[in-house]
C-alpha cells in the first residue's frame, strides 16, 4: 500500500494531479484524486509530500491524496461507514472542511451536514450513528483560543469532550472564555 508520496506536480486537472516521484529521467508519475479545496492550492512544478490512501478493488487501484494526515484519517473514517464510498467521501471533503464534517457528526443531526451529491439522509444518519464520539481528541482548527480554553476548563470540571464540543458548537465564536464557560454550563447542566 502507498501511504505517502513526495515529488513534483506535473499535471493538474479538475479532480486529480499527477505527481512525479524520482527524477524526470526515471521517475514514476502517480495519479491522485484530491479534495477540491486542496487541489485549488496546488500549482504545476510544486514539490509536495502528500499523505495517500490506496483504495483497492477487484478491477482497479485508486490513489487518494490529502492535505494532511487528519484529512486522510477523516476520509478513512467516512469510508468505513456502510454506503459511503471513497468518491462520496472525497466529494464531501471537497464541499466542506474536515472541521465542518466533524461538527456535523458530533451535533447528531443530519440537517447540519453540507448537501453532498450521492449521500442521502439515511446515510448521514448512519454516519452519525457509526462515527459520533470517535473524534474526542480532535482539536478544531477554527476554534478560537477563548473556546479552546473554555473547553479545557469544562473538561477540568468533569464533562466529557464530546458533550462539551456539542454544547459549544452552536455558540457565537466571538464570545469570551467566561461567556463560553457560562453558556456551556447552562447547556451541559440542562438549564
Amino acid at each position: 500500500m502507498i501511504g505517502n508520496l513526495k515529488g513534483k506536480v506535473i499535471n493538474i486537472d479538475d479532480k486529480s494531479i499527477i505527481i512525479e516521484v524520482g527524477d524526470s529521467q526515471s521517475g514514476v508519475g502517480y495519479e491522485l484524486l484530491l479534495p477540491l479545496s486542496f487541489l485549488l492550492k496546488l500549482k504545476l512544478e510544486d514539490i509536495i509530500s502528500i499523505p495517500v490512501h490506496t483504495h483497492v478493488r477487484e478491477d482497479q487501484i485508486t490513489l487518494f491524496g490529502f492535505e494532511n494526515n487528519n484529512e486522510k484519517d477523516l476520509f478513512k473514517k467516512l469510508t468505513s461507514v456502510s454506503g459511503v464510498g471513497p468518491k462520496s467521501a472525497l466529494t464531501m471533503l471537497s464541499i466542506a472542511t474536515p472541521n465542518t464534517i466533524i461538527r456535523a457528526i458530533e451535533s447528531g443531526s443530519a440537517d447540519n451536514f453540507p448537501k453532498t451529491p450521492g449521500i442521502g439522509k439515511k446515510t448521514l444518519e448512519k454516519m452519525i450513528l457509526d462515527l459520533r464520539g470517535k473524534f474526542d481528541h480532535v482539536a478544531f482548527e477554527n476554534d478560537t483560543d477563548e473556546m479552546k480554553n473554555a473547553k479545557l476548563a469544562l473538561e477540568t470540571l468533569g464533562y466529557n469532550t464530546r458533550d462539551i464540543s456539542s454544547a459549544l458548537s452552536n455558540l457565537h465564536p466571538e464570545l469570551s472564555m467566561n461567556d463560553f464557560i457560562k453558556e456551556g454550563l447552562k447547556i451541559l447542566s440542562g438549564k
